[in-house]
């Protein structure tokens, strides 16, 4: 069954009725997955990421056998003409124009919501969230760990190593539903002195490195950092210090990195599940990330592989760990015992093989995201920098 659409201006009485059609058909049809030609999945990317017309991933089947998925069936394709042998759509809300989408919508298909960035920086800017579709949407593929599809693309994860124990992977990933809050605990790090890990000290000349270009942010992260520059140097590169190194996420920057032994790694905003490449990169150039965000790192890295700012009750205090911290290189090292057991995998490729399974997963129950906005920005909401007092019990003077 097909329902039509207008492309000039969607109507939302014809979306909702195209809604109501897409459960009805799923329901008196069993939860029925229509089979595709040769049993591939087509993935249409309907938008653009940022005007790349691939997302970053690729085109076709080749990107998932790259990425050796355990599904290999999915191909992805910008060909419109496909929209009727699509399985699924995919939409970036920067790319989204209302006035632009399909005329006709499949009951079978799936309509993805993919998103990478902090939630609180867009609410009043992108049309998406401020005038949603009801109903538009069946999938959300972002960072967020409560997300149908769970994506780590662009930043990274951390697996265990292929001689460890087998089959983990860091951050672990929640159902749907499930508050971003409470993540899984993680499991313990077995230990064997034959494996090698990254020598702490080594060719480590400096001391704390910060890499930033956004001055002013919506998590205030630049007030605690430039406090705890009253107390112990930092050396800041990028467009708010005098210090450059090139691109900012090049090569070049990560070979930097490697010279220091910690990393400020401050997300810009305080939002749930919100860990970005930052993190990441510290931990495969083999300094110490300070984290500074909203997520609970505890479901993101191994036990003493980061430095929490919020573990510490100012800034001072924090300073002067770090203080005894390059001091004692037995104290310091103890923040590398995690590599004997894990690795750092960085823009990694899972949420594509995860949307293609789960579009390989026959008994799938229809579902719907009323409001998007809601979902994305009011169940787990961003804390404003006006929280940090609280939320990292600084001292007074910084509120």
């Amino acid at each position: 069954m097909l329902v039509h659409r207008s492309n000039d201006c969607p109507s939302m009485t014809t979306h909702q009725q195209a809604i109501a059609l897409i459960h009805e058909n799923r329901s008196s049809s069993g939860n029925r997955k229509k089979p595709a030609a040769n049993n591939f999945k087509r993935i249409l990317f309907w938008t653009t990421f940022f005007h790349w017309k691939d997302f970053g991933f690729g085109m076709g089947r080749d990107p998932f056998i790259l990425a050796k998925c355990s599904f290999t069936n999915c191909l992805t394709t910008d060909n419109r003409s496909l929209l009727h042998q699509s399985d699924a759509l995919l939409f970036h809300p920067n790319d989204y124009n209302a006035s632009d989408l399909p005329s006709i919508r499949n009951p079978d298909q799936r309509y993805v919501f993919l998103y990478y960035e902090a939630l609180i920086t867009e609410r009043y800017r992108l049309p998406i969230f401020y005038q949603p579709l009801p109903n538009f949407f069946n999938w959300t593929m972002t960072y967020r760990r409560d997300s149908d599809v769970h994506a780590s693309h662009p930043y990274g994860i951390i697996r265990r190593r292929s001689n460890s124990l087998p089959g983990n992977v860091l951050p672990y990933p929640l159902p749907a539903g499930t508050s971003s809050t409470d993540p899984a605990a993680v499991l313990h790090i077995q230990t064997d002195s034959s494996r090698r890990y990254y020598p702490a000290s080594a060719n480590k000349s400096k001391l704390i490195a910060w890499f930033t270009s956004s001055c002013i942010t919506p998590g205030g992260r630049e007030i605690f950092f430039r406090q705890m520059a009253n107390y112990i140097p930092i050396d800041i590169y990028g467009a708010c210090g005098s210090l450059k190194c090139g691109p900012e996420k090049g090569s070049e920057c990560d070979t930097v990195v490697k010279t220091y032994k910690f990393y400020i790694a401050a997300e810009n905003s305080i939002c749930p599940d919100y860990v970005t490449e930052k993190l990441y990169r510290a931990l495969a150039a083999g300094a110490v990330p300070i984290v500074y965000g909203g997520a609970d790192y505890s479901a993101y890295a191994p036990p003493y592989s980061f430095i929490h700012a919020a573990d510490f009750e100012s800034p001072k205090a924090l300073a002067d760990y770090l203080i005894l911290l390059d001091r004692n290189p037995g104290l310091y090292s103890r923040y590398f015992e995690w590599t004997k057991d894990w690795e750092v995998v960085r823009n990694p490729l899972d949420g594509w093989c995860s949307l293609c399974e789960k579009l390989n997963d026959p008994v799938q129950k229809p579902k719907s995201y009323e409001n998007i906005g809601h979902w994305w920005y009011d169940l787990h909401p961003c804390l404003p920098g006006t929280s940090l007092l609280n939320f990292y019990g600084l001292p007074n003077e910084l509120r």
